[in-house]
């Protein structure tokens, strides 16, 4: 999968969602979705509030999560918006994807300020799931490729692309259940980041995967920043 802005704004292109206007604005603000809303669980909101406590010394910092990829390009989204050129519903990320709050991927992720380190507290709702009362191994997957998606960023500091992930299943996870998705880089070579993921419930009691991953840095510069 790719992390990076670029993919936005080629969806753009590829969708024909109007033109770059002379002036670019960048006043757009998308909704952040890492935050509590009535959808999450008492479990998910006491521990999210001791991962803030824990980032108040400013060694870890809570990322912003929105529902696209456009999101993250406040030039591109303002484009459509001054052109008068509507979005609709359009591409979602995929752990965004359902409306529904409790319903799906609740999740927030944190960042290490080393960059080298990442943990996503996730909550899995009924419609990941698989077996009956167990989420699917694919949703754990999906938050497992984010998270260490997510490390991978933060070393790279580019554009990164899923090259290699391998999930060792331990235990089945509850639909309903709030996980710590916890990911750290093991080495990086050259334009290879190694990484490692463990998935454990919020006391540290039960592993239910364990994974390792391989990203590619991407060898094309960033885009332009906004002004």
């Amino acid at each position: 999968m790719w992390r990076s802005c670029r993919a936005g704004a080629r969806a753009v292109a590829a969708h024909g969602w109007g033109r770059v206007p002379p002036m670019v604005l960048c006043s757009v603000s998308p909704q952040d979705l890492a935050v509590p809303n009535a959808g999450w669980s008492t479990a998910m909101r006491e521990q999210y509030q001791c991962l803030l406590r824990r980032a108040a010394d400013g060694s870890w910092r809570r990322i912003p999560s929105y529902r696209r990829g456009l999101d993250y390009l406040p030039e591109v989204l303002q484009m459509a918006v001054g052109t008068g050129t509507g979005l609709g519903m359009g591409p979602r990320l995929f752990l965004r994807n359902v409306d529904v709050e409790g319903a799906g991927f609740e999740y927030a992720i944190f960042l290490h300020t080393s960059g080298h380190r990442t943990q996503c507290l996730c909550q899995l709702g009924p419609y990941l799931e698989g077996h009956h009362g167990f989420a699917h191994g694919g949703a754990i997957a999906a938050l497992i490729d984010t998270t260490v998606g997510t490390c991978a960023l933060g070393v790279a500091k580019m554009s990164v692309m899923t090259a290699k992930l391998s999930i060792n299943y331990l235990a089945p996870v509850p639909v309903g259940a709030v996980v710590v998705a916890d990911s750290r880089m093991e080495r990086h070579e050259g334009r290879k980041i190694f990484l490692s993921c463990r998935v454990r419930d919020t006391k540290q009691d039960t592993l239910y995967a364990e994974a390792t991953a391989l990203f590619i840095q991407d060898t094309k510069p960033p885009p332009a920043a906004c002004p």
